[in-house]
């Protein structure tokens, strides 16, 4: 099962849709982590083995967060941050990706669509 957290900034309503999706989620409330940096916040997912969702553009900059280095980020880039477009585009991308592989991805969501961005193979 995909396990997932959700960064504080991410509304406790877009976990209730995922768990309606089978996966297994966890909000950073959940775990008393409101205020924790960033730093904090990663390390809480790569120890639980956890794919983090988040709106915060800085879990997308790769060189502070190699892809490699993690277990999974989906980066929320959704403009303004309506409920129903971000549950629509997250349902889209569910659909279009296979979340097996989102190990060491960096996922950027967006209304129209998704990219993708992998560690780079050695």
């Amino acid at each position: 099962m995909i396990k997932l957290l959700l960064d504080e900034n991410v509304p406790a309503a877009i976990g209730d849709f995922l768990r309606n999706m089978s996966f297994d989620v966890i909000h950073a409330k959940d775990l008393g982590m409101l205020g924790s940096s960033d730093d904090r916040i990663m390390e809480v997912a790569r120890r639980e083995e956890r794919t983090l969702i988040t709106f915060d553009k800085h879990f997308a900059d790769v060189v502070l967060y190699p892809p490699n280095s993690h277990w999974g980020v989906i980066r929320i880039r959704i403009h303004p941050p309506v409920l129903g477009d971000v549950t629509k585009a997250l349902a889209h991308f569910l659909k279009q990706f296979d979340m097996s592989t989102i190990r060491g991805t960096l996922i950027v969501l967006e209304n129209n669509g998704f990219r993708v961005r992998r560690a780079a193979l050695t």
